[in-house]
C-alpha cells in the first residue's frame, strides 16, 4: 500500500504478534534524517499496532518525501496505511 511518505508491504504473520521491518535508503538523506524517520515509524507502530488488525509481518519503505515532514504527518500517513491493512487482513 502506497501512501504519501511510506509504502507498506504486509503478509499474514507467522508468529502470534505483528512484526515490523523498516527500509530507509540514502535517497532519504543523511544518517540523522534516516534515523529520525525510522524512530517515528517505530513509535507509531508501537502505539498503533492494533490498528493493523490481525498479526502481520510488515515492511515499511520510507519515501524521500518523508525527510521534510513533521512527526504528525509521517505518523498519520502510516496510521492510514495500517487502517487499510486492517480491512484487507481482518483479525481472525
Amino acid at each position: 500500500m502506497s501512501g504519501k511518505h511510506v509504502v507498506v508491504f504486509a503478509l499474514p504473520g507467522a508468529t502470534g504478534q505483528s512484526r515490523l521491518g523498516i527500509t530507509a535508503t540514502k535517497k532519504l538523506g543523511h544518517a540523522a534524517d534516516r534515523n529520525r524517520v525510522k524512530r517515528i515509524i517505530r513509535e507509531t507502530f508501537r502505539h498503533r499496532r492494533e490498528a493493523a488488525g490481525g498479526p502481520l509481518d510488515l515492511v515499511v519503505n520510507v519515501k524521500p518525501t518523508a525527510r521534510d515532514q513533521s512527526h504528525a504527518q509521517i505518523a498519520a500517513d502510516l496510521t492510514d496505511r495500517l487502517v487499510e491493512l486492517a480491512r484487507r487482513f481482518p483479525a481472525s
